[in-house]
């Protein structure tokens, strides 16, 4: 009885590409749990629980630790959540494609000044994400359900990634504003071209 009830408060905020970015983290992601899904969709939401260190010194420090952990996927960036706020930008990729690192200590400073904490489009989107779900994977709807009743889901905490996932993605990375990173680099948007990242309509800045 939820469901058409769900599409009908979702629709306005573009159901379509929504569904889409759903099932590129099922499609991409080889291996989660219930808590990594929470994790990406309440990031992609919400930014940063808190800022980690942003100076160039830590900032190169964790790049020589990414280096040596990787993500699976080998790219720069990699979507977050459904919301299109924020993206995650994987620090060996980004610097070894030689992108600034100034640029992306301002990016990840900015995240502060345009967090906003939805919690019930945050919740749309976890449902979405369970009636997203790939079937095919080691865990199973009743999971989701168990994991609600044990965080408490109604308080929407945050949660980092599991162990496991960061050992498959890395743990070395800076959220950033999906608009903001596209201004600067319209090149890097054609990466997931399923996903229907627009930059048309964005000012493009030239790096530095």
């Amino acid at each position: 009885m939820y469901l058409p009830n769900y599409f009908e408060r979702i629709n306005i905020f573009k159901l379509e590409e929504k569904i889409k970015s759903a099932n590129w983290f099922y499609e991409h992601y080889d291996s989660f749990s219930t808590q990594d899904v929470y994790t990406w969709l309440w990031l992609g939401e919400f930014g940063y629980a808190e800022l980690p260190a942003n100076d160039l010194s830590s900032l190169k420090k964790e790049i020589r630790l990414a280096r040596s952990n990787p993500s699976k996927l080998n790219q720069i960036w990699e979507p977050l959540g459904l919301s299109k706020k924020f993206i995650k930008i994987n620090l060996d990729v980004y610097y070894e494609a030689g992108y600034p690192l100034k640029r992306l200590i301002q990016l990840t400073s900015e995240v502060e000044e345009i967090q906003e904490f939805d919690r019930l489009t945050f919740k749309n989107h976890w449902n979405l994400m369970k009636i997203q779900f790939d079937y095919t994977k080691k865990i199973s709807l009743q999971d989701f359900h168990n994991f609600e009743i044990k965080i408490p889901f109604h308080m929407t905490p945050f949660l980092g990634f599991t162990e496991e996932f960061l050992k498959e993605y890395s743990p070395y990375y800076r959220i950033v504003a999906l608009d903001s990173f596209f201004r600067y680099f319209p090149e890097c948007s054609e990466i997931y071209p399923d996903i229907f990242i627009e930059i048309n309509n964005l000012e493009i800045i030239r790096a530095e």
